[in-house]
């Protein structure tokens, strides 16, 4: 397990070296040292520490608690005070910058280790709070898109974007993929009737900013259920069960995930008219095990647009009785 890497923000040399040597005695990593509030800035920024112990009374044009506020605002990392004493101003001053505790001088390691334990578990209920509020209103959102989409007549009208295969489906995957922290997600059909049905043609995809696109390689569309790391567990998503892609790489480099750097590659099925379709995979490029929540939040929006695609195909069959109305 990776230890619980901690930047010390203090101007006394002797108490600065105290503290980092009360963090390594409790098994703590020191991500370094600063003893001004523009280095607690910069080191914030450059070695992205899981919380910093703080002295308010730095010396210097930005002091502790400005320095602070600074790192809330930039980088989201909590902040522990360490100080001797305060005024009533200078506390005031610190409760605006919402810090995580208190440390006073002289302090022991049971204090400091109970101040960062509590602090690290608040700050994490803190982001899985922003997650989940974030992914409901992303479910929200596609919800709200599917009723736009369905007109008083029972109809759903989907529009091919440019030759990406999107059918106004790239809000649905934008809107959930930032919301989860997802890296790319794909979303692929498989292979028309009388082709092999272990053949998957990526039809539509959204990736996170700085992520190199799979659609943007000529020749790169359809891809083997092995390729996508999904050969022992095809059946299981043509039954409904949603299934983790293996990522390593083989022998003959053939698994995409591996080629595009995705340590983490979730299948959910897509049904269209209660018809296995094809899958929406969820992917990221570091190691990461999913809550409940977040499947379920999948699940949904898999759903969606399974739904949608249902709806416009049965728009297409009264519209054009005995014609292939699926578009692709």
């Amino acid at each position: 397990m990776t230890a619980t890497r901690i930047l010390v923000v203090e101007d006394e040399q002797i108490v600065a070296e105290d503290l980092k040597m009360t963090l390594e005695t409790l098994g703590y990593e020191v991500a370094g040292i600063a003893s001004r509030g523009e280095t607690a800035v910069e080191l914030a920024e450059s070695e992205s520490p899981d919380l910093i112990l703080m002295d308010i009374m730095l010396a210097g044009a930005m002091d502790g608690i400005s320095a602070a506020s600074e790192i809330r605002a930039l980088f989201n990392i909590p902040v522990i005070y360490v100080t001797a004493y305060a005024d009533s101003n200078l506390l005031e001053r610190a409760k605006q910058t919402e810090p995580f505790g208190y440390i006073v001088k002289p302090f022991n390691e049971r204090e400091v280790q109970s101040n960062i334990e509590i602090a690290l578990f608040k700050h994490h209920m803190e982001l899985e709070l922003k997650k989940r509020d974030a992914i409901l209103m992303a479910l929200g959102f596609g919800m709200e898109w599917f009723l736009r989409q369905l007109s008083e007549s029972h109809q759903i009208t989907l529009r091919d974007e440019g030759g990406r295969g999107g059918y106004d489906f790239m809000p649905i995957l934008e809107q959930i993929g930032v919301a989860m922290e997802i890296d790319r997600i794909a979303l692929l059909r498989i292979s028309p009737k009388g082709a092999n049905r272990d053949m998957f043609v990526l039809v539509n995809e959204w990736t996170a900013p700085g992520i190199e696109p799979i659609l943007g390689e000529s020749g790169e569309s359809t891809h083997s259920a092995e390729a996508l790391g999904l050969s022992e567990s095809i059946q299981e998503l043509h039954g409904g069960t949603p299934a983790s892609c293996s990522t390593g790489s083989d022998s003959e480099g053939q698994n995409i995930w591996s080629r595009y750097s995705i340590q983490t590659a979730f299948a959910l099925p897509v049904f269209v008219s209660d018809q296995f379709w094809g899958t929406a995979i969820f992917c990221n490029r570091t190691e990461r095990t999913y809550l409940d929540e977040e499947i379920e939040a999948m699940k949904i929006a898999a759903n969606i647009v399974g739904g949608a695609m249902s709806l416009y195909i049965s728009t297409e069959e009264r519209h054009s009785p005995g014609a292939d109305p699926v578009p692709w």
